[in-house]
């Protein structure tokens, strides 16, 4: 996925938060056109409302947005891709990674706790 998002200036997809992230990274416009409803619903105003991208489900809206960003409107493109660049948390699974050992050390009630499959007892 980095070396097709590397040879992009945007991207048309719909909210899930995988893609999304890794357009943030590269500091790519993003075009949401689709979410699934629950899960997915949430990306939508978080991309919009901190100016990384636009939502519309209408082909010809689509169009009409890549056409202006590559010809009138190349600033609020550029805007979009600094803002996506502002928002994007390249090392955030390693802050993941960093806060689970941290839990893991931490002595609490489930330390003490079996490891392995725990088995039911018959009378």
């Amino acid at each position: 996925m980095q070396k097709w998002m590397g040879a992009c200036d945007c991207i048309i997809t719909k909210a899930g938060p995988g893609t999304i992230a890794e357009a943030l990274i590269r500091g790519l416009p993003i075009i949401l056109n689709d979410y699934i409803p629950g899960q997915e619903k949430g990306n939508v105003p978080y991309v919009v409302d901190n100016g990384a991208g636009v939502f519309t489900r209408s082909p010809k809206e689509t169009a009409r947005i890549v056409a202006g960003w590559f010809s009138t409107n190349a600033e609020e493109l550029k805007k979009m891709s600094e803002n996506a660049l502002k928002l994007a948390q390249p090392e955030a699974v390693f802050d993941i990674v960093r806060d689970i050992h941290d839990l893991a050390g931490q002595r609490g009630p489930l330390t003490d706790m079996p490891r392995g499959p725990v088995r039911s007892q018959r009378r």
